[in-house]
């Protein structure tokens, strides 16, 4: 892995490298964007950098060192990528369990960066989706950054970075990331030989999104065909939780596209388009706040229906 396979964010990539050319490491970053824009991938290959061995004059990792290796396995003893899936291996629980990054699960991360790093180098985390942290575990991690260990770094990923606490945020290096322009968005379709352009109009900058949009046929008005396309689709949503919770979001996001696009068309006054748009952001929050993904995803698509949303 190395940054050249992050497209369209040149800007966060020109940032990353100069910092690892001043060899002057803050303690905490956030990476700040949509999802699907590379955020993650770029954590994990700057610390890839950091830990490697034999990192090059040009900020690139070498790819082949047994830190290298290790962190791509994410296996590496120093570097920790933290998200719901870890959550669910440390408690020893199923991952359709897991809600929210919980106070328990900051501590044990806590103290393993207080350890000396075992391959005498640096220590990294990488806090996925860091808007699932509870109050208290934000302050259990705050306790860690105000005084963080020597040649220790955390990296927060967010798409909702404003909803993290002012403590947390005052204390991090912000690194946005920007939507990615829809040519390069169409380039990198092409070049998986795909041909949507409904996933390419939604996507909104969101390679990652445009990616899963192309894997559903017909998306997305088959969501709003008639009152029988909402059942259909609430029932299509997988058994387990997190996954339902994340398809969830992708039907809340392209119905709020694809509202914004008919608007913009003239297909719908603003006053529909407004309302639904505001339904289907409420139950966009009432999801993340542990309701129940089906039942949402059925109104939302009613919602969207009533608003004129017709194929």
């Amino acid at each position: 892995m190395n940054f050249s396979e992050i497209k369209g964010q040149d800007k966060a990539i020109k940032n990353l490298r100069a910092i690892l050319a001043a060899e002057k490491i803050p303690s905490v970053f956030l990476f700040s964007g949509p999802d699907g824009v590379g955020k993650k991938l770029a954590a994990q290959i700057f610390a890839q950098i950091v830990l490697c061995s034999q990192r090059d004059k040009n900020q690139s990792p070498c790819e082949v060192c047994p830190s290298c290796l290790a962190v791509q396995r994410e296996v590496h003893p120093d570097f920790k990528m933290v998200d719901l899936s870890y959550q669910a291996n440390l408690r020893d629980e199923e991952l359709s369990k897991q809600r929210t990054l919980r106070v328990d699960t900051i501590r044990h991360l806590r103290s393993e960066m207080s350890m000396e790093p075992m391959l005498g180098g640096w220590k990294a985390a990488v806090i996925v989706d860091a808007e699932n942290l509870e109050i208290e575990s934000s302050n259990a991690l705050l306790k860690i950054l105000e005084e963080p260990p020597r040649k220790t770094f955390w990296i927060l990923l967010s798409s909702q970075a404003q909803t993290l606490p002012k403590t947390i945020l005052s204390r991090a290096l912000k690194i946005p990331f920007a939507p990615i322009p829809k040519k390069l968005v169409a380039k990198v379709l092409e070049e998986r030989g795909i041909k949507s352009n409904s996933a390419l109009e939604l996507c909104a900058g969101s390679i990652g999104r445009a990616l899963e949009f192309s894997k559903r046929e017909n998306w997305p008005g088959v969501l709003t065909e008639s009152p029988l396309s909402a059942i259909q689709a609430c029932e299509a949503l997988p058994r387990d939780l997190p996954s339902s919770r994340r398809e969830a979001e992708l039907v809340f996001f392209s119905l709020s596209e694809n509202l914004r696009r008919f608007y913009h068309q003239g297909k719908i006054s603003f006053e529909r388009f407004e309302k639904a748009a505001r339904d289907i952001s409420w139950l966009k929050v009432a999801v993340r706040s542990n309701a129940d993904p089906r039942a949402s995803v059925l109104l939302a698509c009613l919602k969207a229906q009533e608003a004129g949303l017709k194929t």
